[in-house]
């Protein structure tokens, strides 16, 4: 084997390794894109949210989906129990709303609010859900900040008053309005 030759053998080794490090690279970057528009398309789905730079804004922030759904959902426990008892008409519409936050029944999200809606859920769970909304809050910027409140706060007015009161008297108790309180407050970017 002449020196040329041998010069081209390692010539095209490296070649090849280079394409085939160039191709590893490509396609993580190709992986890494797909996670990122199916965690974009998924906070979607959970929030209702349309806009994208809301969704980035979540994304980057290392948010999860699971955790995503869990903010999504548990004021919707949380305001239906506000007054001890969860009534049919707030069983309804919190299942009808909840149902637009999950993939499907089943899920381990949609369970884990079939339990909140047969359990209340305790007050230790109440606070880590208000620390959590905040930290999230304050790292969003204020418009997302808004966005992701106002689509929250939509939902658990219509819980708050499902229920109805008497004769449109009362719909929403003083535990329902001090739930929708906190609930609010820890939305608030300070």
């Amino acid at each position: 084997m002449s020196n040329s030759d041998s010069l081209h053998e390692r010539g095209s080794a490296l070649e090849n390794q280079f394409f085939a490090d160039l191709d590893a690279k490509l396609l993580a970057e190709l992986k890494t894109k797909q996670e990122h528009d199916n965690a974009v398309a998924e906070f979607s789905r959970i929030s209702g949210i349309k806009d994208t730079a809301v969704l980035e804004s979540i994304y980057k922030l290392g948010v999860t989906p699971s955790s995503f759904t869990a903010l999504r959902v548990f004021p919707l426990a949380a305001v239906a129990w506000a007054d001890g008892t969860l009534d049919d008409a707030e069983r309804t519409t919190v299942s009808a709303i909840a149902s637009t936050h999950f993939g499907s029944q089943g899920s381990p999200a949609s369970q884990v609010l079939e339990r909140w809606l047969k359990t209340k859920p305790g007050s230790e769970l109440f606070a880590a859900w208000e620390t959590y909304a905040k930290a999230l809050v304050g790292t969003l910027s204020v418009s997302d900040a808004a966005a992701l409140k106002s689509a929250i706060v939509n939902e658990i007015h219509a819980v708050a008053s499902s229920s109805g009161g008497l004769l449109g008297w009362a719909s929403v108790s003083s535990g329902e309005n001090q739930a929708l309180s906190r609930i609010e407050a820890a939305l608030t970017r300070a």
